[in-house]
């Protein structure tokens, strides 16, 4: 169903506002755990989350899915008889934070579940075993193909174009052995 541009840009403000709320809510839950196992692993994890809090794809994704349910709750409410503007108003109030609506513990439950499972030396293993793979690839393909193609000699008279193929072939190897890693890490971590 779609809305008046106005209703449409009320619900990207009501989204972005209420999915701050939410995330921070769930963060507290989740900092609350942490401080029981240590102080220094409160600071650390809490200093990492507010990094990713308003400008992380958390929050984007956040966001668009407080639209999505906002819109599904809202169309629900117009097929019963509101008009947009009781049914945004409905939804606003079901949906906001500060709610104790089904609605809002639901999504309470939603983003507290996700940093409970959230690990940020996981996302920074796996971006560094892509970054190392493809430096690792890009260096050996170089340096094979080099030393297969003649040495500095051939290098010199055309040879470079081997080296830059020997290159980007490993460079290629080297992204698919951090898919592989990438894929071992999110199996041991159950994503």
């Amino acid at each position: 169903m779609s809305f008046s541009q106005d209703i449409e840009k009320e619900i990207d403000r009501f989204a972005k506002e209420q999915s701050l709320h939410y995330l921070d809510a769930a963060e507290m839950t989740y900092i609350e755990k942490l401080r029981q196992k240590a102080d220094a692993a409160k600071r650390k994890a809490g200093s990492k989350m507010a990094r990713f809090k308003s400008r992380s794809e958390q929050a984007v994704d956040a966001q668009n899915d407080m639209i999505l349910y906002m819109s599904d709750f809202m169309s629900d409410l117009m097929s019963e008889g509101m008009t947009e503007s009781e049914a945004f108003e409905k939804a606003k109030e079901e949906l906001a934070v500060s709610s104790d609506s089904e609605f809002s513990t639901g999504l309470q439950d939603k983003y507290r579940q996700y940093y409970e499972g959230f690990d940020p030396a996981g996302y920074e293993a796996i971006g560094l075993f892509y970054a190392g793979f493809t430096t690792l690839g890009l260096v050996l393909g170089a340096l094979t193909a080099y030393i297969l193609s003649g040495g500095r000699q051939e290098f010199l008279s055309g040879g470079w174009i081997d080296t830059l193929i020997g290159a980007g072939v490993g460079v290629l190897i080297g992204a698919a052995c951090g898919q592989i890693s990438h894929a071992v890490i999110a199996k041991r971590k159950g994503r």
